[in-house]
């Protein structure tokens, strides 16, 4: 699903803004700015019977010099002609405006580029390469960093619709007890690098008692620090969702090691088999049953996850993977497109659940085409004979959708399981 901006002037706030100040009263433009001020960007309107749809009109407030402003809603906009995505002004102010009718249930990211080259992009890796130059919303104070560390974070704007799912879970309770969070480094012989390893037991841990279920999270960093997942699974186990997990969060070492290591990369797999999964039986009380232990992650950590449980099923019976990138390895490669879906297709059905989800807002970005290549591998597991669960959520490729689908995807282990009356 893609989005277009509407070409005229559809924000009847604006439109009240724009006929004032041809009439020569601008005062009810200096309303609006107290407004957005007060209340923050982007303005949304129900200007619709369907109250599944919101119109929101994102804003620029131009300090001068300005000659276009981008949106770049969750990726950028891959039809070639990016002017029609550049905002429009109220002639003689400095108000800057672009509206689009949207889903009322979407939570999504966005940035703006202001003085953009309007060159179309050539490629996936031309959008990566633009990135640094766009800027998050100054009008908008709901942001989120996606990645990075405390003193470099990469910021995004956040865009919530009126409708859009709450996510619970991931906000600490009064009287939720909590488990304990060890973080360690690993070297690894096998691949010659370093990798951060948080674990996590819930609380009451007991290292001599009955053995705990696994979950192995990738791009554990983000997930712990931007997605309260130690917080997730202390507040599912409270109310007795799911049964108690030591989580294992592993992060590479950048962003540049992470993408030679995750997708499909047989050492390391031969990492976690042979040194991460056996140092965590030495050091914590874990089953061995591939069916207690769950595998995930999310883009080319689910990718990861499909991978090493296709390669050892016999340590891990259950994946997640959120918006995983199925279209691997693209272009330039000796592989076959599709490569790992290709090997599900061929290998007899291995002894694994999947649980699989990607945004509505994944569409083709340059070469790659994340919503067509992911539906292919749900297919395929589906064929074979695979237990999958399935969700298309309202958004894009995005942390701040994750972090709230990722217990419905867990949950989806544990449906037997029924929640504890709490008080």
């Amino acid at each position: 699903m893609s989005f277009v901006p509407e070409p005229a002037l559809a924000s009847p706030r604006i439109a009240q803004v724009a006929a004032a100040v041809e009439a020569g009263d601008r005062s009810a433009l200096d309303a609006l700015w107290q407004e957005v001020e007060a209340s923050g960007a982007p303005l949304m309107e129900q200007v619709e019977e369907d109250d599944s749809r919101t119109l929101v009109t994102f804003l620029w407030r131009d300090p001068g010099a300005t000659e276009n402003v981008l949106v770049v809603l969750y990726s950028a906009p891959s039809d070639g002609d990016l002017s029609k995505y550049t905002m429009d002004t109220v002639t003689g102010t400095d108000l800057w405006y672009k509206s689009y009718f949207l889903p009322s249930n979407l939570r999504t990211t966005y940035l703006l580029s202001v003085n953009d080259s309007l060159e179309p992009y050539d490629s996936y890796a031309d959008v990566l390469a633009r990135l640094p130059g766009y800027r998050p919303d100054p009008l908008n104070p709901r942001d989120f960093p996606i990645f990075g560390n405390e003193q470099n974070k990469y910021i995004v704007s956040v865009l919530e619709l009126p409708a859009a799912p709450g996510q619970p879970w991931n906000v600490a309770r009064r009287g939720v007890a909590k488990g304990k969070t060890q973080l360690t480094t690993m070297d690894s012989t096998i691949l010659g690098t370093q990798h951060h390893v948080g674990v996590h037991v819930p609380p009451g841990y007991d290292p001599d008692g009955d053995d705990y279920d696994v979950f192995l999270l990738f791009d554990g960093w983000a997930y712990y620090n931007f997605a309260n997942v130690t917080t997730v699974l202390d507040n599912l186990l409270h109310t007795g969702r799911i049964p108690p997990y030591v989580l294992v969060m592993h992060s590479n070492l950048d962003q540049q090691v992470r993408a030679r290591e995750l997708p499909c990369h047989p050492p390391f797999h031969d990492f976690l088999r042979d040194e991460l999964m056996p140092w965590l039986r030495e050091n914590y009380n874990v089953t061995k049953d591939p069916q207690r232990t769950v595998v995930g992650g999310s883009c080319f950590g689910g990718l990861a996850a499909a991978y090493v449980a296709h390669r050892s099923p016999d340590l891990f019976g259950n994946v997640i993977s959120q918006s995983g990138s199925f279209w691997w390895p693209g272009r330039n490669s000796e592989l076959e497109d599709e490569w790992l879906t290709r090997q599900y297709e061929r290998s007899p059905r291995l002894p694994i659940r999947f649980a699989l989800e990607i945004g509505s807002l994944e569409g083709p970005i340059g070469e790659f085409d994340p919503m067509t290549t992911h539906r292919n591998m749900h297919d395929v597991l589906q064929e074979r004979g695979y237990p999958v669960d399935y969700s298309e959520y309202a958004g894009g490729h995005d942390l701040i959708c994750w972090r709230g689908s990722l217990v419905d995807r867990l949950l989806s282990f544990h449906t037997d399981r029924r929640p504890a009356v709490t008080r």
